[in-house]
């Protein structure tokens, strides 16, 4: 066997790497042509909840349950409260470094 240069090694690599590349691409085109149509299963999203089908026009994504709304909407504000203190906090700390500079 003749030792490969450094150029030739590169250039197998190379090409074994493309074809890997094509074959893996190859794979995940058929695969997600199977997904949806061949599974019988319409298109939904799920409860933030509980995780139960709903459609895709749900919308807050909960499903009917009571329990599931009142904790959504516990989350959301939540979420809000946290989003105004993550720019109020940074921002009344540059007002106050600000206002000591002067």
């Amino acid at each position: 066997m003749i030792p490969l240069g450094r150029k030739e090694r590169i250039a197998k690599a190379a090409t074994r790497t493309a074809s890997q590349a094509r074959e893996t691409a190859a794979r995940e085109r058929g695969r997600s042509k199977r997904s949806t149509s061949s599974s019988g299963v319409a298109a939904h999203r799920h409860c933030s909840v509980c995780w139960a089908p709903i459609p895709l026009s749900a919308e807050p994504p909960v499903c009917s349950d009571e329990e599931c709304e009142s904790t959504y909407e516990k989350r959301e504000a939540s979420r809000k409260r946290l989003t105004i203190m993550l720019y109020l906090f940074p921002a009344i700390a540059i007002l106050l470094a600000l206002l000591t500079a002067i």
